[in-house]
């Protein structure tokens, strides 16, 4: 569950503490209030990219801070990597957002990776918007929401794994990078860009110590000859011409080191871009794998670890073909067990989508899980997604052909399927936190009020967030945030506050719009009906 959200620095907000009680709470305001603000503060403690431009501006850096209650997932998270849970058992996740644009990421204080923190909230809190709602019409997003629905994610996770492991390796294996050279090139870097400046500069030294005339090594060599004169009359100035020698010395070979770098220092400066091409693409692997170097070597070196139980490296061809056979005999019987899981599953699911349907004004449509596979598979058959090609077929209307659900839901249609299958899941016990943002879209006032019992009953399976235009919605609500745009000196600030009371029955007449005596009746009607 997530319990609270800090918000420092960020975009509008200077600052914002907002604390997300069990149950159903609702977000509205103004259009252009910042409610959007808050999906996006949500989609990065969750995990998504995110740079400088989420920094207020004026300010050095800004910051999200997350405080969740942990499943047994996020637990073994936590335990596997050695980090100590917070204060009351409690999941403290932090982002730290650099205006130089190089962030930083925390669980519990520690610094961990943008891809530990995805591993660790993916069970935690799920965010609908109008991207994920669009993501449901693409069909490769359909097997998951079988797989969590069946309780199949663990066998297609395994499989998943593997792939994923050596995509990893692949990816890394490509720019083959060394320890250090990271450091290394930023140094040549540097060089290569001030190029013309050590050149001026280097060129005036030399000239100065040895190549023009009356130069430092000219001087020198004159006066060794006069102190040479001097010592052979007084042996007191031994210990002086020893002295003068050894800065001649000296002198002459920072000149000759200095004519040698003269003679290295780059002239074509084409090596500047491979340079810069080479850096950018370690940044990348560091920003997925790092944050440093080194720790993208280690992680590619733990790939090996983890892979090990399947290539057992070394031995003969023939013992390294028969280990191949058997994993792939292995992989495709793992895969013919989860799709017929994934089938005996498919009927339950759409049964409960159409009965959670029939409760938002679509009990004359049809949803089926569609499951298809080889008829005699091969270990070549064996992809990411298992077997299978998972498909959510459609149909909104009585007569017609039932279609893939991308050809023929419109947005009301979609955002009430995506609703259909959140509630589903919630009976399987497979939801801790959802947020829905303007899952309303598209909808008119009586299909509203549906959405709303919906997303209050969904409610007591677990806690949901909405965003939300509809008044109706929003008086279901057990707790009401308002998001207020204003300016304040010469700044445009957001501010999130609680309503109750009558504070919040003014929130819903604005909401209602009208003749404002009449909408404060309206209004108070609704908050007052029962649920």
């Amino acid at each position: 569950m997530l319990a609270e959200l800090l918000l420092e620095n960020f975009v509008l907000i200077d600052r914002a503490a907002l604390a997300f009680p069990p149950g159903f709470t609702v977000l509205t305001g103004e259009t252009g209030a910042g409610k959007s603000l808050m999906v996006r503060a949500v989609q990065l403690i969750l995990g998504d990219r995110g740079g400088a431009d989420v920094v207020r501006t004026g300010a050095e850096q800004g910051s999200i801070q997350a405080v969740l209650e942990p499943g047994e997932g996020a637990r073994a998270f936590l335990e596997e990597r050695g980090i100590e849970a917070g204060e009351d058992d409690g999941l403290i996740l932090r982002r730290v957002f650099s205006r130089g644009g190089r962030g930083r990421i925390y669980v519990n204080g520690v610094l961990v990776t943008l891809q530990d923190l995805r591993a660790l909230t993916g069970g935690l809190v799920s965010l609908a918007g109008q991207h994920d709602y669009q993501h449901l019409l693409r069909r490769e997003s359909h097997g998951p929401w079988l797989d969590r629905f069946g309780g199949l994610e663990d066998r297609a996770a395994r499989e998943e794994a593997l792939e994923r492991l050596r995509a990893e390796a692949g990816e890394i294996d490509a720019l083959a990078p060394q320890p250090g050279e990271d450091e290394a090139l930023e140094a040549e870097r540097r060089v290569l860009r001030h190029a013309a400046t050590l050149r001026e500069i280097g060129e005036r030294c030399h000239g100065a110590l040895y190549a023009e005339k009356g130069a430092v090594c000219e001087v020198l060599a004159r006066c060794r000859q006069d102190l040479e004169r001097m010592a052979a009359l007084d042996e007191r100035l031994a210990r002086t011409l020893e002295d003068l020698q050894s800065a001649a010395f000296q002198a002459e070979e920072a000149a000759f080191a200095l004519r040698d770098y003269l003679q290295d220092l780059p002239a074509d400066l084409s090596r500047l871009e491979e340079v810069e091409e080479r850096l950018h693409r370690l940044e990348r692997l560091k920003r997925t794998y790092g944050p440093e170097l080194a720790d993208v070597l280690e992680y590619r070196r733990g790939i090996d670890a983890r892979l090990a139980d399947l290539e057992r490296g070394g031995g003969d061809e023939e013992r390294l073909a028969a280990e191949l056979a058997r994993f792939e005999a292995e992989l495709l019987d793992a895969a013919r067990e989860l799709s017929e899981a994934r089938k005996a599953a498919s009927g339950d699911l759409a049964r409960a989508v159409m009965e959670e349907l029939s409760g938002l004004k679509l009990d004359r449509a049809w949803f089926e899980v569609g499951v298809q596979a080889p008829a005699e598979p091969t270990p070549a058959d064996v992809g990411p997604e298992g077997l299978d090609r998972v498909e959510f077929l459609f149909c909104p209307n009585v007569g017609e052909p039932i279609r893939p659900l991308a050809a023929i839901a419109s947005g009301g249609e979609l955002s009430r399927v995506t609703l259909a299958l959140r509630a589903a899941l919630a009976r399987r016990g497979g939801i801790e936190t959802v947020i829905f943002d303007e899952i309303d879209a598209g909808l008119g006032g009586e299909v509203a009020d549906r959405v709303g019992q919906k997303l209050k009953a969904l409610s007591a399976a677990g806690q949901v967030i909405a965003i939300t235009h509809f008044p109706q919605i929003a008086a279901m609500a057990d707790h009401h945030l308002v998001v207020e745009k204003s300016v304040e000196g010469d700044r445009t600030v957001t501010r999130v506050r609680r309503v109750e009371g009558e504070e919040r029955v003014a929130e819903i007449a604005r909401m209602l719009g009208g003749e404002p005596e009449a909408a404060l009746a309206y209004a108070r009607g609704l908050v007052g009906r029962p649920g």
